[in-house]
């Protein structure tokens, strides 16, 4: 989960670590606290993409007029295809110095990365002055300490303010470790020309397998960054948080103009079949990703949501490669079958193509060729044998056919 800049400027907080006086607002009726406040105001526009500052996404006003006029134009407003809902309201540093710091993962260790470049594009950097950006691994049974640090920073130059630098960095891996992120960023670090230190900017993403141990922040759900959560996709997150135990619904995405359910085991393998359909001209309603053994009465949730979506579906497929750990009979039996046939007024001719592999998969396979004999649903069942491009091919094969049962359907009571 990506965090805004006043959400992670919150936990740098916490930490220790100082960050600008500020105030977040979400309509005009806070300006009036600020009336008399000292002056000026940075405006920054709450994105979880980056590149706002380019987009007109950050704004300097010098009296409450301008900065009346500056929330009235960002709230609301749209800067890379995401709605601004916040509005983040600081006092204007007086920069003598800015630095890059951050705490990231490369290669399934956390490191340490700074600069005394900040405010620019590090990868950028790295790239034209590959000596300008230091980079070192943390040992993840010792963590991040002072010894390391003062190293970091005699290698990356820094002379003077070693001890207030060495300070920030290692409050800011205490912020990080204790908050399970993926990345910690200040860009930049600023030194004021008072001699401060503080954090100008945060970039933080956390982990989401670990949100059960972080069940204090509160934080709210946001999805992707490029548009708004719609109601199927907020119902799919909340089945996802009916327990702990792996996935169901916390990757889900409406596709409108689609009509194919896709419900995908594995990432390699989900990303292949998403692939293979639109090459072979199918079209996704809902792609969605159950993994990690859920419980069947999760994966029956998730596909009764799924097969709530608002237009008319064609098919429906159950990708996946060979399974180590998932059980195959819960998941697609007592899971997918039954939120299927729990599903008011489904079509049974909707063919339902099911490609997988793995524990009581024969098991699973051989009751639900009797739910196609007894049942009469519209079933192909493959087992890895069959290639994810070939079972794409079958499923929109079918799909095809069953929209021009459809046609001949609305035909013919057309012409009665």
């Amino acid at each position: 989960m990506r965090l805004y800049e006043y959400e992670g400027k919150l936990l740098f907080g916490k930490a220790g670590i100082r960050v600008p006086e500020g105030q977040v607002l979400d309509n005009e009726a806070g300006l009036k606290s600020m009336e008399g406040d000292i002056w000026p105001k940075a405006v920054k526009a709450q994105i979880l993409k980056g590149g706002r500052g380019k987009a007109g996404g950050i704004t300097f006003a010098g009296n409450p007029q301008e900065l009346k006029n500056s929330v009235k134009s960002l709230l609301g407003s749209s800067i890379h295809n995401e709605e601004v809902k916040y509005i983040l309201v600081e006092e204007k540093l007086a920069i003598e110095k800015e630095y890059y710091l951050s705490i990231t993962y490369r290669s399934d260790l956390p490191v340490v990365i700074f600069s005394q470049h900040g405010g620019v594009d590090v990868e950028e950097l790295s790239k034209k002055k590959p000596s300008a950006v230091i980079m070192e691994p943390i040992d993840i049974h010792t963590g991040l300490k002072s010894k390391q640090a003062r190293k970091i920073l005699r290698e990356a130059g820094i002379k003077g303010d070693v001890d207030e630098l060495t300070d920030i960095m290692l409050k800011l891996f205490k912020c990080f470790y204790a908050n399970d992120a993926l990345l910690a960023e200040i860009n930049p670090l600023v030194q004021t020309k008072d001699g401060l230190f503080i954090a100008a900017d945060s970039k933080m993403e956390l982990d989401d397998e670990a949100a059960f141990r972080q069940t204090n922040l509160k934080l709210p759900e946001r999805r992707d960054f490029a548009r708004k959560t719609t109601p199927i996709e907020m119902l799919a997150l909340k089945n996802d948080q009916m327990d702990t135990r792996g996935a169901a619904g916390r990757m889900f995405y409406e596709i409108p103009g689609g009509d194919i359910v896709i419900l995908a085991s594995g990432g390699g393998t989900s990303s292949e079949a998403l692939d293979s359909l639109y090459l072979h001209g199918g079209k996704p309603a809902i792609f969605t990703e159950y993994s990690g053994n859920p419980t069947a009465e999760k994966v029956k949730g998730l596909t009764k949501i799924a097969l709530s979506y608002p237009g008319k579906l064609h098919g429906i497929w159950i990708v996946g490669g060979r399974a180590n750990f998932t059980d195959i009979y819960e998941t697609l039996v007592n899971g997918i079958m039954t939120g299927i046939k729990e599903t008011e007024g489904f079509d049974k001719r909707i063919p339902i193509v099911i490609r997988r592999s793995g524990l009581r998969d024969m098991e699973a396979f051989s009751t639900l060729r009797l739910m196609r004999n007894s049942d009469k649903f519209n079933l192909f069942l493959r087992g890895m044998e069959t290639s994810i491009s070939d079972s794409a091919k079958l499923l929109i094969h079918h799909a095809n056919n069953y929209k021009k049962i459809l046609k001949e359907e609305k035909n013919g009571n057309a012409h009665k």
